[in-house]
């Protein structure tokens, strides 16, 4: 009997033109640790990226990787706003 796939969580991007599927526990883990790092406050990404990797030590995953990938989808969702020049991440404050 073949062993079941896992769930997969499909993310955007605003201005992706094709669209990504990962693992969808992968997918919430990183997502929940970027919503616990980040506040009203703009952050760089390599400082986010650093957040999650603390509070998700033994991530099976290029941590910076999963992190830019989940990130833009809560962008889309709307739960994560991003600035540009210099790009820095915030809470949308919704």
């Amino acid at each position: 009997m073949p062993t079941p796939r896992p769930a997969r969580t499909l993310v955007r991007g605003k201005q992706w033109t094709a669209r990504k599927s990962i693992d969808t526990a992968k997918f919430e883990a990183i997502a929940g640790a970027i919503l616990a790092s980040l506040d009203t406050k703009p952050v760089p990404f390599g400082e986010l990226s650093a957040r999650v990797e603390r509070l998700l030590p033994r991530f099976d995953g290029s941590v910076s990787w999963y992190t830019i990938t989940c990130v833009r989808e809560l962008e889309v969702r709307g739960q994560v706003v991003r600035q540009e020049n210099p790009v820095r991440y915030h809470l949308s404050g919704r």
